[in-house]
């Protein structure tokens, strides 16, 4: 993959300038769980760029496209960029596929990932899972010791049943940036509850986008972002959606909002001393 154009992986400089940020698969596949899956363009890139190779489908009967050497060092090349620059970027990781999967093809796979994430300390890593109740036992136990200020755990609430299923368990492991990705919003949502600055505390809302697209009612994501203003948590309003991303443009009552977490503090498991961990410079 390599420099993407999600809005939401871009970093704001000094200077007021945006740059991209990127995406980096560590295997293409994936599976459908829940109603935000049923028109999953990743799915369709994956039938389009792999037809020979079926890679959307049950764990059990359906294998996952795995990459080589070279392409696990692009993201080593994309942090020496950062060196040079002193801009950080931020990563999307497994933009078509869920790290947090339950596969027997893919443990083997993680371990190389969370050195690499390790070695690429100007980069914050962003891992967006629908399987938040396999973050704590699939990461490093490390990690939930001290967890690493270069790593966003965030996870998919399209509904209020799977707001109030998924997000209880994402915030159960520890992270400077807990962020909930509402796209595709489905319905309206009532996040108050996981909203604070050692909570939830990103929010990106958008609605769906494709052939046979959901609607988007503007209702749902002003509440969303009056939630956020309140909580104390950033709100990014990524598209109304339609026929292509693009269709319904991103305005929400006449402006765009682009906002980063704000606040990063987070307590280790166990902890006592209610310690804190510093966080990476983008986004603050």
């Amino acid at each position: 993959m390599g420099l993407t154009s999600i809005e939401w992986c871009r970093t704001q400089c000094a200077d007021g300038r945006l740059v991209r940020g990127y995406v980096f698969n560590p295997w293409w596949g994936c599976c459908k769980v829940s109603p935000g899956c049923d028109r999953c363009y990743a799915e369709s890139q994956a039938k389009y760029r792999y037809a020979r190779q079926r890679v959307w489908g049950n764990p059990k009967t359906t294998p996952r496209r795995l990459f080589g050497e070279h392409h696990w060092l692009e993201p080593r090349a994309w942090g020496r960029t950062v060196e040079r620059t002193g801009v950080r970027r931020r990563v999307f990781c497994a933009s078509m596929a869920d790290v947090f999967e339950e596969h027997p093809q893919l443990e083997p796979e993680r371990q190389k990932l969370w050195p690499l994430i390790e070695q690429t300390p100007n980069l914050d890593w962003l891992l967006l899972t629908k399987r938040p109740q396999n973050i704590r036992r699939m990461l490093p136990p490390s990690w939930l010791e001290r967890p690493r200020p270069n790593v966003w755990l965030g996870t998919s609430a399209e509904t209020q049943v799977w707001a109030d299923l998924r997000i209880p368990r994402l915030l159960e492991v520890p992270a400077v940036v807990h962020f909930v990705s509402a796209e595709p919003l489905l319905d309206e949502l009532d996040l108050r509850a996981y909203l604070g600055p050692d909570r939830v505390n990103w929010v990106i809302a958008g609605g769906e986008s494709g052939a046979g697209h959901r609607p988007l009612d503007p209702e749902w994501v002003r509440s969303l972002q009056v939630q956020c203003a309140v909580g104390g948590a950033g709100f990014f309003f990524k598209q109304v959606g339609g026929r292509t991303h693009a269709t319904g443009g991103r305005l929400l009552d006449g402006r765009e909002w682009l906002e980063s977490p704000r606040m990063r503090r987070v307590v280790a498991i166990g902890a006592q001393d209610k310690r804190t961990y510093p966080a990476s410079a983008a986004g603050d």
